[in-house]
């Protein structure tokens, strides 16, 4: 049955897809930016781990990046996580109110999301590049690094100047129960203007 449902079963309709082809076992989807997304069920996997696993593959404009993904009802876990990617691919996991020009370099060991016990550990740095709201003007931006580190029970996140790593632009903590907690500091609101948040202003969210 796996092996003859269409893709559109898994991947539903959404302003990031461009078209959806394939099957559940075998498919792809287009993703806003020009990117194209596609995975392989592992059958085994997804036995031994009671839940949908495969590998994908995203290739694009400077996009080709890769990793292992397993899905269950409530949970998300990538992992293995490398490449490279076009900013353009961050609309198709957290929409946001601006738009980059710059490519990130992934190594994301793992990503777990939902299930009582979250976390993520890895890095993200980025080349130079711009940042705008729509109809605003475009914001140079500076190679930039997100770190992921777990500690006990959260993982803490900061994201600092590629050249300046004590200098904090953003620090997030993200507990195990999915809490996540995002504060711009003063040397952040200076630098990325753009993402609208006054210095010291703090987000709350869950996954």
């Amino acid at each position: 049955m796996v092996a003859t449902m269409p893709a559109s079963v898994l991947v539903k309709n959404r302003a990031w897809r461009t078209g959806v082809s394939g099957t559940v076992w075998n498919g792809e989807v287009g993703l806003a930016g020009g990117s194209v997304l596609s995975w392989h069920f592992a059958p085994l996997r997804s036995l031994t781990s009671l839940g949908f696993a495969a590998d994908w593959h995203a290739v694009g404009a400077d996009t080709d990046i890769g990793g292992r993904m397993l899905v269950r009802p409530g949970r998300t876990v990538l992992d293995h996580v490398s490449g490279s990617a076009d900013a353009t691919l961050i609309k198709a996991i957290q929409p946001l109110p601006f738009d980059c020009a710059l490519t990130m370099h992934v190594e994301m060991p793992r990503i777990a999301l939902g299930g009582g016990d979250a976390e993520i550990e890895g890095q993200v740095a980025s080349d130079s590049g711009t940042c705008a709201r729509p109809g605003g003007s475009a914001t140079p931006v500076p190679p930039l690094i997100l770190t992921a580190e777990p500690l006990g029970n959260e993982t803490r996140i900061r994201l600092t100047p590629m050249a300046q790593r004590r200098r904090e632009l953003m620090t997030a903590t993200l507990s195990q129960n999915g809490a996540l907690s995002i504060t711009m500091t003063r040397d952040g609101a200076v630098a990325l203007p753009f993402a609208g948040l006054p210095a010291g202003t703090t987000i709350d969210a869950s996954f």
